[in-house]
């Protein structure tokens, strides 16, 4: 089954032609990075799918999600989609998260709200997320309270508590260090290992690697590049591709320690 299907799918602000027309697919189970630096279009290509294009864009062409025709549903249809059929992982999780509610009641609401655990069920649930990401001591504390790393995989926790078959991460791995973003990597591989569909965006070569699947190269809102994404990463063609990995400071050459004379 085809989890997502984009044909000609386009995004424009009046005159203005910003993505596309670019199609692609992602099979129910199965990885897709997209990865361009910034500005290349990455985020619009979320927007669209999901259905959040800010004020004045709109896009152009057939997006389908699990076999359903998405774009032509009104807002209203559409968000009703969102947390069960799709759901996502912004780069900033402060922007997923209720700034005034506490962590466990964020996670243990969506459980009972979106995926539709009742009463026990739902803090039997909430405790095991919370503790198979390593989560102890955030259970009452705030959002805005939390570490950068902390504070995304509370942020996964909730986005997957829907139990939606497909996850959209769009920069999941943007601002933090070495030790968090292997973290945040760990956790979105638990996506397709569960049967799940996961959409990933970042300008990162190494964490484009590190979840594999198939790569979309986006540069001004073109493809310049797709295929196996390892495949890609060792013997990329397109002259961007090499670019856009040279320039990953985890690929840039190390220092070495100065020395006194």
């Amino acid at each position: 089954m085809i989890a997502i299907e984009v044909d000609n799918l386009s995004v424009v602000a009046g005159d203005l032609h910003l993505l596309g027309p670019l199609s692609f697919k992602v099979e129910s189970g199965a990885t897709l990075v997209i990865m361009g630096e910034t500005g290349a279009g990455k985020s619009l290509i979320a927007q669209a799918v999901l259905g959040t294009l800010p004020e004045g864009l709109s896009s152009e062409g057939i997006i389908s999600i699990n076999g359903q025709r998405v774009d032509i549903l009104n807002h209203k249809a559409r968000s009703k989609l969102w947390g069960r059929e799709i759901t996502t992982l912004p780069q900033e999780p402060w922007r997923a998260l209720g700034p005034l509610m506490a962590s466990w009641r964020q996670v243990e609401e969506t459980h009972r709200h979106v995926g539709g655990l009742i009463g026990a069920r739902a803090k039997q649930q909430t405790a095991l997320d919370f503790a198979a990401l390593g989560l102890k001591g955030a259970e009452k504390r705030l959002p805005g309270a939390l570490s950068g790393g902390m504070a995304q995989r509370v942020a996964f926790a909730a986005a997957t508590a829907g139990r939606a078959p497909i996850l959209l991460a769009d920069e999941p791995t943007k601002g933090l260090d070495s030790e968090r973003q292997s973290r945040v990597v760990d956790l979105l591989l638990q996506v397709p290992e569960s049967s799940g569909t996961l959409l990933a965006i970042t300008h990162e070569g190494t964490v484009a690697e590190a979840l594999g699947g198939r790569l979309l190269v986006l540069r001004d809102g073109k493809i310049v590049e797709q295929g196996d994404t390892r495949s890609i990463i060792a013997n990329p063609q397109a002259s961007y591709t090499r670019d856009l990995l040279a320039a990953d400071p985890h690929k840039w050459p190390k220092a070495k320690p100065a020395t006194q004379g």
